[in-house]
């Protein structure tokens, strides 16, 4: 009879003892991810390219150019991590004299009239901080410009020169510095030094004796430009 309850009584006890143990059940192993963060802070799956949040073109007009007659209307457009290309269309309206810097003064009168400026740039991000079109910038520029100014005569030399210009026109190439920025809301704000050659040629009449001819020069010189533009871009 011992040895019954004494049997019982270890099978209870092993019974008890088991059913307390868990059995664990290996846990399946989740595949590991590599996690890119973009510039805007969103997550992608390493082997997705990562979206590219850096600006890619601006329009916009110089200050600068406002200030001395010429009004631009300008297009900046990243075709590479760190280049862009610039185009530059406008008027021109020649309140300021063409003979102002001149050696030679224009002896009759003239207001000021319409012309046309064209400008277009190859320029150059070098900063490892952003890509273009932001930051530091070196550029080619090629310009065309001209300013035209009527002749406001009267008496006898108004029948000759009225309906005739005053015109200057400038061709040439300069080495372009500068450096854009964007501020809230998309806007931007660049300045820039430029210096360069530029062809001269004038296009003016003058008094010889009794008689009204014409007065052509071309020259070649340094040119300088100086310029504050102001515009929005994405």
């Amino acid at each position: 009879m011992r040895k019954k309850l004494l049997f019982i009584s270890s099978l209870l006890f092993s019974l008890l003892v088991n059913g307390q143990v868990k059995t664990t059940v290996p846990a399946k192993e989740a595949p590991s991810r590599i996690k890119v963060y973009t510039p805007s802070g969103e997550s992608s799956s390493s082997g997705k390219s990562s979206k590219d949040n850096s600006y890619k073109w601006a329009v916009k007009t110089d200050v600068f150019g406002i200030i001395s007659g010429e009004f631009p209307l300008i297009a900046e457009y990243r075709f590479a991590p760190k280049f862009s290309a610039e185009i530059s269309a406008g008027v021109t309206y020649a309140y300021i004299p063409n003979d102002l810097f001149s050696d030679s003064e224009d002896p009759f009168n003239t207001k000021a009239a319409m012309g046309t400026a064209f400008r277009g740039t190859l320029k150059f991000y070098p900063s490892s901080d952003y890509d273009a079109i932001e930051g530091w910038n070196f550029g080619i520029q090629l310009f065309s410009k001209t300013t035209n100014r009527d002749y406001d005569e009267t008496g006898a030399d108004a029948l000759f020169l009225n309906g005739k210009k005053s015109t200057k026109s400038k061709t040439g190439i300069s080495l372009i510095i500068g450096k854009q920025i964007f501020e809230d809301s998309n806007v931007t704000i660049e300045s820039f030094f430029g210096i360069g050659f530029a062809s001269n040629k004038t296009d003016s009449f003058k008094r010889e004796a009794n008689d009204i001819v014409s007065d052509n020069k071309t020259e070649t010189k340094p040119n300088f430009q100086l310029g504050l533009r102001i515009g929005f871009g994405n």
